[in-house]
């Protein structure tokens, strides 16, 4: 999971903000923050739908082509330690560096 992954939303967990499972959207912002990405909402009649999502509550449809050193020049400062992407289950940084200590607990 990185940047401008497609994704869809697992379940109704942001119903109070009129977002519904199976709502698709994309990754728009590389640094994940309180185990959540920025995403981009296609099907959310907001002027800007930009959203956190929590990774826990996504799932990649399809993968972006994008590489390591495009996410790297997408941060805000090119700090590789920043994290980035998720990657069998963690969150990772482009040093390959694990953040979470327990595969698929985005919470560890």
């Amino acid at each position: 999971m990185k940047l401008y992954d497609s994704i869809i939303i697992l379940n109704d967990n942001y119903i109070s903000q009129g977002i519904k499972k199976g709502t698709k959207g994309a990754i728009v912002h590389a640094p994940i923050r309180g185990s959540s990405f920025l995403v981009e909402l296609f099907d959310v009649e907001e002027e800007l739908p930009l959203y956190s999502i929590k990774i826990k509550d996504m799932e990649v449809t399809k993968e972006s082509d994008i590489t390591d050193e495009d996410i790297l020049e997408d941060l805000p400062t090119p700090d590789p330690r920043w994290w980035c992407k998720v990657e069998d289950g963690y969150i990772l940084n482009l040093l390959g560096e694990r953040k979470n200590k327990v595969a698929y607990d985005y919470n560890s």
